[in-house]
């Protein structure tokens, strides 16, 4: 399965999504209890960068931004990272997974866009934007997510899974895997 298209995708899904945040939404909570918009989306460029500069051969610095700030931010890592996602001339090369085991770089692709995608939920949920995503999406991503959930959803770094009844959607599922509740609301 060709992972670039699906990159793409889910960097257009986050996009729309900050781009929804008002002024005084980067402090609302989001379905991660310890995260508030702002640490979300910090959250998302800062991965973002890292696979650009790995990719790249380069370091990556942390992004200080805050607040609006971070929507240009964003605008520079996707950017970097699209295009780090579209030089890759070789995907099945090893590369570290975050969860400290070796994969190979198109492991470390679909575990990024699977991320992404799910943080576009989550600012979704937080800002009150629409939550609905393409279904050649959503499918791809849980199809890899089950194959890898637990190489890539550590204990200590996700909430525990979430059963589902048999027949329940895509992003449902995805979601439960990652411990998230499709129907959260912020409060």
């Amino acid at each position: 399965m060709m992972l670039v298209p699906f990159y793409r995708s889910a960097v257009r899904q986050f996009d729309s999504r900050i781009r929804a945040v008002a002024p005084a939404q980067w402090t609302s909570s989001t379905p991660d209890t310890d995260w508030d918009v702002q640490r979300l989306v910090a959250h998302v460029v800062n991965v973002q960068s890292r696979f650009a500069a790995h990719v790249g051969g380069s370091r990556s610095s942390p992004t200080e931004a805050t607040g609006e700030a971070l929507v240009g931010a964003w605008a520079a890592a996707s950017a970097a990272s699209v295009a780090a996602f579209e030089a890759v001339p070789d995907w099945s090369v090893p590369a570290p997974l975050p969860t400290g085991v070796t994969g190979t770089l198109e492991e470390l692709g679909w575990l990024l866009t699977t991320d992404l995608t799910i943080h576009a939920w989550d600012l979704a949920r937080a800002v009150n934007a629409s939550d609905e995503f393409p279904n050649d999406l959503i499918g791809a991503l849980l199809e890899q997510t089950k194959a890898s959930h637990e190489r890539w959803f550590r204990p200590e770094a996700f909430a525990p899974s979430i059963p589902v009844p048999g027949c329940t959607d895509d992003l449902t599922e995805l979601l439960a895997l990652s411990g998230r509740n499709r129907w959260w609301r912020r409060t």
